[in-house]
């Protein structure tokens, strides 16, 4: 009988709070287990917990959870039977280490922009050779006046936003997730530094939407990607692929709904001109997709090549969370009825967890931030839902082998498994906000626990932490392991997870009798386990950065020098075509870059110019 493996948060642990790991042994019997400093001394000690089979990691463990760690630094490891764990830090360590790690989570969305130079690559997609897009893209429309694609139909200006996940594609659903984390992070905690990256996306979202002359005035184009895939590895500027504007989508059109109500409350303080424009698009959106309410973005319209089909033919989600968010800014009774009509469980909702495809846990999300005599009803249904579903998932980690809270029913784990982990890990962290109760705070932690390499891979499955860490992920850029010439993955990155499904050809060879836990592998060509998203990231940042403000941690300078984000190459500022329903914005000549990224714009506390640590608490 032996142990094999102890698996533990390579990140490490703040004080404070307890030591959970995962033993994988063979021994029926409670174990010894030891806390060493890093000069080998024993600081703590305690006995296993015998779990038995861990089904979703087809093997036999053992659980502990130590008393509150008070130790401090680097090197730390927990032995059991001789075997030691990869090494962690605790104490202050561990929780700088969770600053840092939401404020490289956040740098990957920057670094996925588009139409603007970014460290480390050229502008993409600036309609300079070889590139074929983005300043004047094809549709393909059921009402295109010629019928035909790429063959008369009129050319789009979809420049900018963010490249989706490995390839080049731009998604409005997804790019609204993302811009709802992001804004959804400043109004939660007040923090405004995540707004800049937020307002890139949106400004995109807004370029997407169809001028008020178009027979589907204020619909929103769902995709704009290559009419072919391209390999591994392509820099964004040498993509020489032609691309497509895909139809306008209902789904995608309450996502700009949704976003922009969102933005016209957080902006309000910082840009009300701005946040006054966010206003009227969110209610041209809301009519258009009110008016066309079965614009459905198919598979067979993505062709299955050069895009993901982002497919969706039942939007009565995006219309509830589009209808939270103008609730949430106008009080409208409309609003809230057409929430109740929309006849979704949010609680089962949040269950589930949100994603592209399910987004009634962000509209739950807002009304739980709501205030206000009108608001106070769906607050307090909002806040006790997320007490409940907290609830559930804290008996759920505790019931798992290796404390995850993402245990599906079937016990098939699907594609983005860590991005459902991260979405319980949201909700426990609003309800830890929200009744104040400090055990949601501890699943919000386990769950990352689980992420860093508390899971059955023994891997942190987050890029640049960890001894053992993902570092080979999907992505046409940051392909080092495809073609030593490119930039490895930047730190901070989280790959999708195990996948049962074996979706790819290198998961089918590689995984096919793994155990649904195990059924990921760190490889560039596994696309359906190993690739990265910005929505995830997002996630990954606000949940991080909420993590690293509950440990009362004092924010970096921050400032032009110590900007994370992406450099953006400047010049003179045109204004795009008036023909839109909503005002052009501002781009740079050439490389469609706003004039709103120079330092002295970005979005300030009202009380400082800089953001110090006698000033804020914000990790980013």
């Amino acid at each position: 009988m032996t142990t094999r493996a102890v698996r533990v948060n390579q990140l490490g642990y703040p004080a404070g709070w307890p030591l959970r790991a995962t033993v994988v042994t063979d021994v029926d019997r409670p174990r010894a287990w030891a806390l060493r400093d890093p000069a080998g001394r024993t600081t703590a000690a305690g006995t296993t917990r015998p779990h038995g089979l861990d089904r979703a990691a087809g093997e036999v463990v053992h659980t502990l959870t130590s008393p509150p760690v008070s130790g401090e630094g680097t090197g730390w490891k927990l032995v059991v039977d001789d075997v030691e764990s990869p090494p962690f830090a605790l104490g202050r360590a561990a929780a700088d280490a969770y600053r840092t790690l939401a404020a490289d989570a956040a740098r990957f969305i920057g670094l996925q922009r588009s139409g603007t130079l970014v460290a480390g690559r050229p502008a993409g997609h600036v309609d300079v050779p070889p590139n074929r897009g983005d300043g004047s893209v094809p549709c393909k429309r059921p009402d295109c006046p010629r019928r035909r694609f790429l063959l008369g139909c009129r050319g789009h200006d979809l420049r900018g936003g963010w490249y989706d996940a490995g390839d080049h594609g731009k998604y409005a659903v997804t790019t609204a997730v993302t811009v709802w984390l992001l804004q959804h992070a400043a109004e939660r905690s007040g923090d405004t530094q995540l707004l800049d990256e937020a307002r890139w996306g949106l400004e995109f979202l807004l370029d997407a939407q169809l001028p008020l002359t178009d027979p589907q005035a204020g619909l929103v184009f769902h995709a704009v990607h290559d009419v072919r895939w391209t390999g591994l590895p392509m820099r964004p500027d040498q993509d020489p692929e032609p691309r497509m504007a895909r139809a306008p989508s209902t789904a995608a059109t309450y996502g700009l709904a949704a976003v922009a109500a969102q933005a016209a409350r957080v902006w309000e303080v910082h840009d009300p001109a701005f946040a006054g424009r966010c206003r009227t698009v969110s209610d041209i959106a809301w009519r258009a997709a009110t008016h066309h309410p079965v614009v459905y973005a198919t598979v067979a319209e993505a062709n299955g090549t050069g895009g993901g089909p982002y497919d969706d033919d039942d939007v009565r989600d995006e219309r509830y969370w589009a209808a939270a968010e103008l609730a949430a800014l106008t009080g409208a009774e409309e609003y809230r009825y057409a929430m109740l009509q929309a006849g979704l469980d949010p609680i089962e909702a949040l269950r589930t967890g949100f994603d592209w495809r399910s987004v009634v846990p962000l509209g739950l999300l807002t009304q739980a931030l709501s205030s206000g005599w009108t608001a106070a009803s769906a607050a307090t249904t909002a806040r006790a839902a997320l007490a409940t579903v907290g609830s559930e998932l804290l008996a759920t980690i505790d019931a798992q082998g290796h404390g995850t809270p993402y245990a599906p029913d079937d016990g098939h784990y699907g594609w983005g498994s860590n991005a459902r982990v991260l979405a319980h890990a949201l909700t426990l962290g609003a309800a830890a906000d929200h009744t104040g109760d400090h055990r949601y705070f501890a699943g919000e932690l386990a769950c990352l626990d689980h992420l860093l390499g508390r899971n059955a891979s023994g891997v942190s499955q987050v890029t640049g932490y960890g001894t053992r860490a993902a570092s080979r992920p999907h992505h046409r850029f940051y392909a080092q392991a495809v073609d030593p010439s490119y930039p490895p993955a930047p730190p901070g990155v989280v790959v999708g997870g195990p996948n049962s499904g074996l979706e790819d050809p290198v998961a089918a060879a590689e995984l096919a009798t793994a155990p649904p836990q195990k059924c990921w592998i760190d490889d560039p060509g596994s696309w359906a386990t190993n690739e990265v998203t910005i929505g995830w990231n997002a996630a990954l940042a606000v949940v991080s950065g909420h993590v690293a403000a509950r440990l009362s941690l004092p924010v970096l300078t921050v400032g032009c020098a110590r900007s994370a984000r992406p450099a953006v190459r400047r010049g003179p500022v045109r204004r795009s075509a008036g023909s839109r329903g909503t005002p052009g914005r501002g781009r740079t000549a050439g490389h469609a870059a706003p004039a709103r990224a120079r330092c002295s714009r970005r979005p300030r506390r009202p009380s400082t110019a800089r953001a110090t640590a006698t000033t804020a608490r914000s990790p980013w």
